[in-house]
């Protein structure tokens, strides 16, 4: 093993590095007892780190401090080591396993990291880290890093900016841009957006959000699909970087990452709420669905008729229809013979006054019909339940909260109770602010997307204002949100993380009206 090392070293110090890093690593593999062991790891990281192979060359720094007796040697690494990351940055923290060192080593090891992402100036896992070790440089190193978490802060945004859904993207950012200018000039606090395009592509979204999370970024907005968001969300799944979704509706994505928010509620909690309205409002024991085919309005269909089941209701049928369906009448006639019996065009039919009547205007009633649609949808499908004489209390979703449907009137309309988190309740004096400073920026009226791009700015911007800079403090900020009024609609973050604000409407009068529950 001696000559082995003093070969490698040799060969080492004139250059000849390929022969050196084999010396190195024969000497490691065929005597792992050899004292020589923590040196020959010390010169294959310094060959590796020569060859811009940063990893590799932590990985065998890191190697050579755990097996080190020689304390000379240790600072020496522990150089090395800092080095290293002040170079390669957070990527290289996963390559760290702190519990495999020696107590008296992991503090040191700590310390010598923490100070190469200072020097690299990513100051976000710094908290985290120090927090392991008490003592004097500790607390000097978390009094460095209090100082400038302050005065760099940088919020990631992630949307598409190019292709298909690129306008949607923008509007976000729109909105997002407006409120963090507003509140850069209130508090004087200087943060830096960094902007990246995903493309509207899933794969790119991961990809930025790994960036992120290995950057200094305290924070980061986007992706706007569910898609994208499902895929950034299982990249933070190991990390520690708060990131909220303005946009995404589908259910379960905040259960991928402890520290990814959905502004939007999910399509599965607006079926549920529905479900328990019915059920524990309204006393409805029976109801038939009536859902288009995509697979939102589906998502919300099959989470009424699971909850509806749970809490004891009977649902008498689910009816589809595709999303551009105009005769509604063979599934409106189908419903019927589900609560009477099967209507048949042979049979004579007799009204309450004696008259014959066909067999599609014989009336029929049952508790209630929940109808996931779009308002276009709607506005097509409703008054021909009305024509076939079929009588329900009507349950609905978003696309309730729409003038088209309003339009429609009480008697087509009936007794009608809807979901929404999009309904204004009222035009608010910060809602009426911020559609003013939106127009002066940008020329056009806000819409939607413009609105909870500003509310996910402004959501990390609070935390900010209480003095909460690290991705930690954020984070757990952002899980204590009840009752926020934002401009596209209140926020409450629930257990995991998604936003459990769903308000139920009746129509009264050509509007909106909440009701309580």
């Amino acid at each position: 093993d001696a000559l082995l090392f003093h070969k490698g070293k040799a060969a080492y110090y004139v250059g000849y590095l390929t022969e050196s890093q084999e010396d190195f690593q024969r000497l490691i593999d065929s005597y792992p007892a050899s004292p020589f062991i923590p040196y020959s790891h010390f010169f294959r990281g310094n060959i590796q780190y020569r060859e811009k192979l940063d990893r590799p060359a932590l990985l065998s720094y890191l190697s050579a401090y755990r097996l080190s007796g020689d304390n000379r040697l240790n600072e020496i690494l522990l150089k090395s080591i800092e080095t290293a990351v002040s170079l390669g940055g957070s990527r290289l923290l996963e390559a760290i396993n702190y519990a495999a060192y020696q107590e008296e080593k992991k503090c040191p090891l700590i310390f010598a990291v923490a100070r190469g992402l200072l020097a690299q100036k990513n100051y976000q896992p710094l908290r985290g880290l120090l927090s392991e070790c008490p003592g004097e440089e500790a607390s000097r190193l978390l009094s460095q890093t209090e100082i400038l978490l302050k005065q760099q802060i940088e919020i990631g945004i992630a949307l598409p900016l190019s292709g298909e859904l690129q306008r949607f993207g923008e509007s976000v950012l729109d909105g997002a841009v407006l409120m963090l200018e507003g509140f850069q000039r209130e508090s004087g606090l200087r943060i830096a957006p960094l902007i990246f395009d995903t493309k509207g592509r899933s794969v790119e979204a991961g990809r930025v959000m790994k960036r992120f999370n290995a950057g200094g970024v305290a924070a980061a907005i986007g992706p706007l699909t569910s898609e994208e968001t499902a895929v950034a969300s299982a990249v933070l799944a190991c990390g520690d970087l708060p990131l909220i979704a303005p946009a995404a509706s589908q259910g379960g994505l905040t259960e991928l990452a402890g520290t990814c928010f959905q502004l939007q509620p999910s399509l599965d909690r607006q079926g549920i709420r529905m479900a328990e309205f019915a059920r524990g409002k309204l006393g409805v024991d029976t109801a038939a669905i009536i859902s288009p085919t995509s697979s939102e309005n589906l998502a919300m269909a099959e989470a009424f008729a699971d909850r509806f089941r749970e809490l004891g209701g009977t649902i008498l049928g689910i009816e589809y229809f595709r999303t551009r369906e105009s005769d509604f009448g063979p599934i409106i006639v189908d419903i019927k013979s589900l609560a009477i019996g099967r209507i048949s065009d042979s049979l004579t039919y007799i009204n309450e006054r004696g008259d014959t009547i066909k067999a599609k205007e014989v009336p029929v009633a049952i508790d209630a019909i929940y109808i996931p649609a779009s308002p276009e949808q709607l506005t097509q499908l409703l008054p021909q339940i009305d024509f076939y004489n079929l009588d329900a209390i009507y349950l609905g979703s978003e696309g309730w909260g729409d003038k088209q449907v309003y339009d429609l009137g009480r008697e087509v309309l009936k007794t009608s109770y809807f979901t929404s988190s999009r309904v204004n309740g009222g035009v608010t004096p910060a809602a009426r602010q911020f559609a003013k400073n939106f127009r002066d920026k940008y020329g056009r009226e806000p819409g939607h997307l413009e609105a909870v791009g500003y509310d996910a700015m402004g959501l990390i911007c609070g935390a900010l204002q209480s003095s909460r800079y690290s991705r930690s403090e954020i984070a757990e900020y952002l899980k204590n949100i009840n009752d926020y009024r934002g401009i596209a609609g209140v926020v409450s973050f629930g257990e995991k993380r998604d936003n459990i604000f769903m308000p139920i409407y009746t129509i009264e009068s050509g509007d909106a009206r909440r009701v309580e529950f």
